[in-house]
């Protein structure tokens, strides 16, 4: 039996990594306990590389425990039949690289949350550098907040979590000329891995120039995404519907299609009215207004969820916090759907958010996206 306090920053619901007799392990703090308390841990009698299964418990069938068991140190592990392959594994030292992972693990959650932060160096040059997200998984059995009402205090453990430990961390990839000189508009790769290097899933934008360009209203020339997985098979591929108020007064849409053209969802981006109501995500997302909603519809157009973007808090979050959001899966959902989908909410964040940040500053993001300047940390 392990005595372990729960440390600084850990709330119920949030894991944590503990060092165990066979190695490292991830445990859930359980509901009524935070930081400072006290948890006593039943260590699993199993040999590092190996992952134990419980049939039985609210997880479901075949799908990996996270409290109280080890995690494998490399991939591929030994999974039984029927379980996904590559689960990801946590940020800590003392894992092995592995090969490319896969998108399966999307499954057992309910969605994902993603926290983008402010580089020291664009703060400091106003010149865009390679972005970086932290990613961390929402739990299964999770109540969102209805649309029109996610607030920060909703995302608040799960941006602890992210600096203390992401389920991925992701950081792009692009050429310093199209970064400087035209940043709405670069191409880009964007690896997702974990704590052992293995790539799960990779976005990949390519360099599309736009001479009227005012996302989400307006664009000639629909900005694209490919997702694919860890050994880079495509899984989806994301469009810009190019033209103006495409899906209403001030709102696009965009996209999401299989590899082979088939419908998957289409996101509505919009700077007025959601479904949720008229003229919602004005001033989103703000201290004024802090969910910025992007509803999402299945091939038949009809409604199935809402995506947000949420201001971090009138805190130090509202100063070093670029993007903050939140991807809820529709429920039934494939792996390939879920992955397709956040790949969606990232061109999303690529266009609409960016292009807001740099006319915000004052400079040319309408025409030709200019570099920023140094008010970058205005959100």
């Amino acid at each position: 039996m392990l005595q372990v306090t729960v440390p600084p920053g850990v709330g119920p619901g949030m894991q944590m990594e503990v060092n165990g007799p066979n190695g490292p392990m991830l445990v859930t703090v359980p509901a009524g306990m935070g930081p400072g308390s006290v948890l006593l841990i039943q260590a699993p009698a199993v040999a590092v590389g190996q992952v134990v299964y419980d049939e039985k418990q609210a997880f479901g069938p075949g799908v990996p425990q996270h409290s109280g068991y080890a995690y494998p140190p490399s991939y591929p592990p030994a999974y039984p039949p029927g379980v996904p392959q590559g689960v990801p594994q946590p940020y800590s030292s003392g894992f092995a690289p592995g090969s490319g992972g896969s998108q399966d693990f999307l499954g057992t959650m309910d969605g994902v949350f993603v926290r983008q932060q402010l580089e020291l160096l664009e703060l400091l040059s106003g010149c865009e550098t390679k972005n970086r997200y932290n990613i961390v998984a929402v739990p299964t059995g999770t109540r969102f907040p209805p649309p029109g009402s996610m607030h920060s205090g909703f995302t608040a453990g799960l941006r602890e979590q992210s600096n203390v430990m992401p389920l991925l961390k992701a950081k792009e990839q692009s050429e310093c000329f199209e970064r400087i000189c035209c940043p709405l508009f670069r191409g880009l790769q964007l690896p997702m891995r974990d704590g052992a290097d293995t790539v799960f899933l990779t976005l990949d934008r390519p360099c599309v120039f736009d001479p009227c360009y005012a996302p989400p209203a307006c664009a000639c020339i629909g900005q694209q995404l490919d997702v694919k997985n860890g050994q880079g098979d495509a899984v989806a591929k994301v469009k810009m519907q190019p033209g103006c108020c495409t899906a209403g007064l001030c709102a696009g849409y965009f996209h999401v299609n299989k590899p082979d053209g088939t419908r998957m969802y289409s996101l509505r981006a919009s700077d007025c009215n959601t479904h949720s109501g008229c003229c919602s995500n004005f001033c989103a997302p703000t201290c004024i207004n802090e969910a910025y909603d992007i509803d999402v519809y299945g091939p038949d157009m009809e409604y199935i969820n809402t995506s947000t973007f949420v201001w971090p808090g009138c805190n130090c979050g509202g100063l070093t916090d670029l993007s903050n959001f939140i991807v809820q899966f529709p429920q039934g959902s494939t792996p390939d759907q879920r992955a397709a989908l956040l790949g969606a909410m990232f061109l999303v964040e690529f266009t609409v958010n960016e292009a807001r940040r740099q006319n915000n500053n004052n400079n040319s993001g309408f025409s030709g996206g200019g570099p920023v300047a140094p008010q970058e940390m205005e959100r």
